[in-house]
């Protein structure tokens, strides 16, 4: 319960109780297991908006995409666009592996994080309003699905830099949560009746596990935040062909 608490007010916008637990490699021993239970909670924020949304029929797709989008981007502070922004200035600085590294840390946002920002915004504002126009509802499965993966990659894959939110929060974990990575994994595939959306998931995580590693050699805060939001556009994309099957 510890690690759920500091993991849910980590990755959201939720107040933290008056007795915070304090942020130690005890209470943190769960930390990478809490983040897709902590998905659970986006899930069901999802739905209730896409609920919502879906009955205000006065309303166009597109605004309803929007609205979704903001609500969304509000529920987790920005905390992993902020991390999608600084990967863009930093990948495509193409400069080397420390620079790159010192451009992550760097809180000035330069003209690609700009840019990314942008496209991610938007990418998620056409695709919800896509699948608004189509009578469907969101996929609940979708915030889980991204904050398994980021979790996956918190706990396996080398840090690239000492220090920083990823190197504090993964301090505690351990190889025997993969476990319950692969189970977690295998519910969702099958509650979800979808082939596409977990087929999209391993092959993105697959992709950016690679690229973390051969750019930056390891992974950061700003790299899991920026693939979370990248798993997300990509897992909402195969909603959308799913309903055009």
């Amino acid at each position: 319960m510890r690690s759920f608490l500091i993991a849910l007010t980590f990755l959201s916008i939720f107040p933290a109780p008056r007795r915070f637990p304090e942020w130690n490699e005890r209470n943190l021993r769960f930390f990478c297991v809490m983040i897709p239970v902590v998905g659970f909670v986006f899930a069901a924020c999802w739905a209730l908006l896409s609920c919502v949304l879906g009955r205000a029929g006065n309303l166009s797709p597109t605004l309803r995409g929007f609205v979704m989008t903001l609500l969304t981007l509000a529920l987790t502070g920005g905390l992993h666009m902020d991390g999608l922004m600084d990967t863009c200035d930093a990948i495509f600085s193409r400069r080397d592996r420390a620079t790159r590294l010192e451009i992550l840390s760097d809180t000035h946002a330069g003209a690609f994080a700009v840019m990314g920002c942008v496209l991610a915004l938007m990418a998620k504002t056409l695709l919800f309003a896509e699948i608004f126009s189509k009578g469907g509802g969101v996929s609940p499965f979708v915030p889980v699905f991204s904050r398994l993966g980021m979790a996956a990659m918190l706990n396996n894959l080398p840090f690239a830099k000492s220090g920083g939110l990823a190197f504090m929060t993964g301090a505690a974990r351990h190889k025997r949560d993969n476990l319950f990575f692969f189970g977690l994994f295998a519910l969702l595939s099958i509650l979800s009746h979808s082939i596409i959306i977990p087929a999209i998931f391993i092959l993105s995580l697959i992709i950016w596990c690679r690229l973390c590693l051969r750019i930056f050699g390891g992974i950061t805060g700003d790299l899991l935040g920026a693939y979370l939001e990248i798993s997300e556009i990509l897992l909402l994309t195969g909603t959308v062909i799913e309903s055009c099957i």
